[in-house]
């Protein structure tokens, strides 16, 4: 019953004929179904096809309200959770075992398309044992990962970047005891380190979180763990001359070439290489920009709600939340919340004039 009275809210604000509400209950049932009722930041009781007739009701001319929903069936790119624990289960034997392969086959000396023959050596396996993986936030999915790729010790694998010296020492206590069982008959190492490292997160459209210049020295996450890693705890249990892989669930294409080219540099200083990879990579021509002329662009400047404007857009450099953080102009949902690069019509919050298709939930405030 509350199903039909929100298809026939809808087909009101859209001033559908029988003809047309039956043409597009289908797939709006289906998007609904499929992905979009598991937004997980609707209110209670909420779902979308509510959501989709009340955030339509705020335009103000029939125009408008086709426009909105044009775009939301033909440039809405909603990511579910099922999706991402695809893109989880992808991320190692998609982006780091190849990677490992291609090292292990540089050590052993052969061609690296020889691949049963090298993941069956001590070289490999001792490769791959040698590989710490690090969660950069609760995105990483940590616990889905492991789950996800049984080949891997669990004692390799840590929910955090920031690692305490005790845990530290435990990992690479585990590191010594497994790499003797592993070298099978050839020599183990005698005090073996973690030559590659791998951080993992589920998304970034700007990189700015993770690296970002400033006037007091770089900050971000990668900043931080750089600091670690050459001069604190973990530079107590890496090789003096490691990889580290930057793994995403998801990223922008801008997003990947902006951290290529400041982590490559910050390389370059140390003998640490730096490496970006995606699992799932959007494409610039996904983005909505400022003076478009796709018909969204009109609403996304007149619906615009300046409220939710705060310090923390100002660092993106931009003077308004329009396009989001950095003038993203993402049209992207993740299934657990709205990215902030995405534009402000998607995400806008609960409290404010204009509510969000998808609202989103602040993880940072600003004091009252």
């Amino acid at each position: 019953m509350k199903d039909a009275l929100a298809e026939k809210l809808l087909a009101h604000v859209l001033a559908w004929e029988p003809d047309d509400m039956a043409r597009e209950r289908p797939l709006l049932q289906a998007m609904a179904a499929y992905k979009y009722d598991g937004y997980q930041q609707f209110f209670p009781g909420m779902r979308f096809i509510e959501s989709l007739a009340r955030w339509l009701a705020r335009f103000e001319t029939p125009e408008e309200r086709q426009a909105a929903y044009e775009f939301v069936k033909k440039q809405l790119i909603f990511c579910s959770a099922d999706e991402v624990s695809h893109l989880v289960e992808m991320a190692y034997p998609d982006h780091v075992r190849p990677f490992l392969v291609r090292r292990a086959a540089q050590e052993m000396g052969v061609n690296p398309h020889h691949v049963a023959r090298i993941t069956n050596s001590p070289e490999f396996r001792l490769r791959q044992r040698e590989c710490l993986f690090l969660g950069l936030s609760d995105g990483a999915r940590i616990a889905d990962f492991r789950r996800a790729n049984r080949e891997l010790n669990n004692e390799q694998i840590w929910q955090t970047h920031e690692l305490t010296e005790a845990r530290a020492k435990g990992l690479l206590k585990k590191l010594g005891s497994h790499a003797a069982q592993l070298a099978g008959e050839g020599a183990a190492p005698g005090c073996p380190k973690f030559r590659t490292v791998v951080l993992l997160d589920d998304f970034t459209a700007s990189g700015t979180s993770y690296y970002r210049p400033d006037e007091g020295g770089p900050s971000g996450k990668i900043a931080g763990f750089h600091r670690t890693v050459t001069d604190g705890v973990l530079s107590q249990i890496v090789d003096e001359r490691i990889d580290v892989i930057v793994l995403l669930y998801m990223a922008t294409q801008a997003a990947k070439s902006y951290l290529r080219g400041h982590l490559d540099a910050l390389g370059r200083e140390t003998p640490i290489t730096y490496h970006v990879e995606a699992v799932q990579e959007f494409s610039e021509g996904i983005r909505l920009g400022e003076g478009g002329s796709r018909p969204i662009n009109g609403l996304i400047d007149r619906y615009y709600d300046h409220s939710v404007f705060d310090e923390h857009f100002q660092k993106g450099g931009t003077g308004h939340a329009r396009y989001g953080y950095a003038a993203g102009g993402l049209p992207v949902v993740l299934h657990h919340n709205t990215p902030n690069n995405s534009i402000a019509l998607l995400w806008s919050y609960d409290d404010r004039d204009v509510v969000g298709l998808f609202p989103r939930v602040q993880r940072h405030k600003e004091a009252p």
